[in-house]
């Protein structure tokens, strides 16, 4: 009923009421609220907790612990981490003031804390108070909790990058439960092992730990814990193949978490399933998953969830051709990532960033990313040293390559290259060697006009994109085809084999590399003597590059249509209905021309798969759901060239 018209005027009269007086009216209104609430009492914790902390009287300190703990449980179930540090650690203050009869809450407010810390990115924090934890489990011989502690404590370690530490933990939480025989919570330390083994690159010990607790969850029939357990397969297989046992693993995960109520197992899983679509160049599998992963992060208000979304986000951008939203995003996860201590998520994020700086020539900016995620992963060509993130070390070795080839350094970029392919390869993770990395290998092969070893690395990819059903590494393969074709001049087979490889990226989508084939294909018009062709490809790779704003790649490709006589568009990058690629515009004409998709394939020599993808990509640009508002803004002329 009644307010202060400034918050200064709160201030000054708080202080006159002086400390003894202040606390005796907190404790008076704490006695009276806890009164008036009655049963629901609880469900008003953080009122409660601010007055009975306050009151600063011995024997309310009891109930002042009751109120900050249950305040800083609530705060932690809704992931608001910070507010639960901050009310769990008055608690524990308060706790000095207690009797004997009522510290039996101090190992639980201990825990509590040591999960807000961890959860906030605090590692070295965190690990303390879960050492704490630890020695009393240990004095009061409670097995199964030690068990659980030392598991939180492998996960701080593994989170932050210590493998070897977070390993040697779970050893000792798995001998902790011989004697306590509690299957579900060895088959989760089984699954953080597993975790662990990933991450490093061991697959096979990664399989066996899973498979255990696969038996276990099984046999415990906890869907809980087989939502954990498909979860794992999810990620395993993304990264070892084949693509298909992933995604029905991960439909799994969602499934059994919603079943048993684990929001936070359904957001890694369909940021998960996100991952893997951006892998195998899935771009309508991309956006829902994202969608589904950031929606389930606010819902639970985590801001470590939404940045590990937001990684997923910037590189399905970055490949689809919206940069400008791209390094915003980016922008924004490095400082959060930054202010989560994410050592394991920073360096990927900055090489994602760092790639999209490379492809406007900004090679300075690009370099200090890569040098600051070199230097947080500690990373090292001769990898010689102990257990490495290869989630993290892979993408730095492609992130290298790539600045090396935009430097003209084609011998260090094979060099940084090959380095990478090593750990992929000791590691099993095919996807990491078929995505960027092997392309960015071949096109230094080429550079150097080395067609045999580009030959070489183009078999690689084609075999193993083929076989893990890798479309994006299998277009790249298309790719190399194309281009060695153009190198040894062979004209006539150049020029359709880039024409389809340039539809075949655009169709994922993945227009930087798309936009740069078309310059090629002019280039191989040119000596055909289809003046009006390269033109019109010009033009096209024009547009996608000013809407990148790929600056160096863009001078090219206008210098290229100066030579032609031909003057270049504007600078200035189309929106809306004008970002649609020059293919995309082809196939809307066609729609509106009431052609299905296998008609529209036919007409344009590519495969009706080809058609839906563009489709789907035309529609998401102009923000239609049938093919009927597309035609309807062909027919009206709403549709800018069409």
């Amino acid at each position: 009923r009644y307010d202060f018209s400034h918050p200064i005027l709160a201030e000054v009269l708080y202080g006159e009421l002086g400390l003894a007086r202040g606390r005796l009216l907190h404790a008076s209104v704490a006695e009276a609220l806890e009164t008036l609430y009655g049963d629901e009492a609880p469900a008003r914790a953080d009122v409660l907790a601010f007055h009975f902390s306050r009151a600063d009287a011995r024997g309310l300190a009891g109930k002042a612990v009751k109120y900050l703990a249950a305040a800083g449980r609530d705060a932690l179930a809704k992931h608001a981490d910070r507010e639960a540090a901050g009310y769990l650690s008055s608690a524990l203050e308060q706790l000095g003031r207690v009797g004997d009869a009522d510290r039996g809450v101090d190992h639980e407010l201990v825990e509590d804390l040591a999960q807000a810390r961890q959860r906030l990115g605090e590692y070295d924090a965190a690990m303390a108070l879960w050492e704490r934890a630890r020695a009393e489990a240990v004095q009061r011989r409670q097995p199964a909790r030690v068990a659980r502690i030392e598991r939180r404590m492998g996960l701080a370690r593994y989170w932050s990058g210590r493998y070897d530490e977070a390993l040697a933990h779970l050893d000792a939480g798995l001998a902790a439960l011989n004697d306590a025989g509690d299957e579900a919570m060895a088959a989760q330390l089984r699954l953080t092992k597993g975790s662990c083994f990933q991450a490093v690159g061991r697959a096979d010990d990664a399989a066996r730990e899973v498979r255990d607790a696969l038996t276990a969850a099984e046999r415990v029939g906890d869907a809980s814990l087989l939502a954990r357990v498909h979860r794992a397969l999810l990620f395993l297989h993304t990264f070892i193949g084949p693509p298909d046992a992933a995604r029905h693993h991960g439909e799994q995960a969602i499934q059994l978490a919603e079943s048993s109520g684990e929001t936070t197992i359904r957001w890694s899983a369909h940021w998960g399933l996100a991952t893997l679509a951006g892998l195998t160049g899935n771009a309508a599998a991309v956006s829902y998953h994202i969608g589904e992963a950031q929606r389930l992060a606010e819902e639970l208000h985590s801001p470590l969830m939404r940045v590990w979304t937001d990684e997923v986000s910037v590189e399905y951008l970055s490949g689809s051709g919206d940069w400008d939203a791209a390094l915003p995003l980016a922008e924004r996860a490095i400082a959060m990532a930054r202010g989560l201590g994410q050592r394991t998520l920073l360096p990927r994020l900055l090489v994602w960033a760092a790639l999209i700086h490379v492809g406007r020539g900004e090679l300075e900016r690009a370099k200090q990313y890569l040098d600051e995620a070199w230097g947080l992963a500690g990373a090292r060509v001769d990898h010689r040293g102990g257990p490495m993130d290869v989630h993290t070390h892979v993408p730095l070795h492609m992130g290298f390559a790539q600045y090396h080839l935009a430097t003209g350094d084609f011998e260090r970029a094979i060099e940084v290259g090959e380095a990478g392919l090593a750990i992929a390869d000791r590691t099993g993770y095919v996807a990491w060697a078929i995505h960027r990395l092997l392309p960015v290998l071949i096109e230094s092969a080429l550079k150097r006009l080395d067609i045999e070893l580009a030959r070489a690395y183009g078999e690689r990819l084609r075999r193993d994109a083929t076989r893990t059903g890798h479309r994006l590494g299998i277009a790249w393969a298309h790719t190399t085809e194309a281009l060695i074709a153009m190198l040894a001049s062979d004209w006539q087979r150049a020029a359709p084999l880039l024409a389809e490889a340039a539809d075949e990226l655009e169709a994922v989508p993945w227009i930087w590399d798309a936009a740069r084939l078309r310059r090629y294909l002019a280039e191989v018009l040119i000596r055909l003597g289809d003046r009006e062709g390269a033109i019109r490809e010009l033009r096209r790779s024009h547009d996608a590059l000013a809407r990148l704003r790929a600056e160096p790649e863009l001078a090219r490709t206008r210098d290229l249509l100066r030579r032609l006589g031909a003057r270049p568009p504007a600078r200035v990058a189309p929106a809306g209905s004008g970002a649609l690629t020059g293919r995309e515009l082809d196939i809307a004409r066609l729609v509106a021309g009431r052609k299905s998709n296998k008609e529209i394939a036919s007409a344009l020599g590519i495969s009706p798969r080809t058609v839906s993808t563009h489709v789907s990509n035309i529609f998401a640009k102009l923000s239609v759901t049938s093919r009927g508002e597309l035609a309807e803004m062909v027919r009206t002329g709403t549709l800018v060239g069409a």
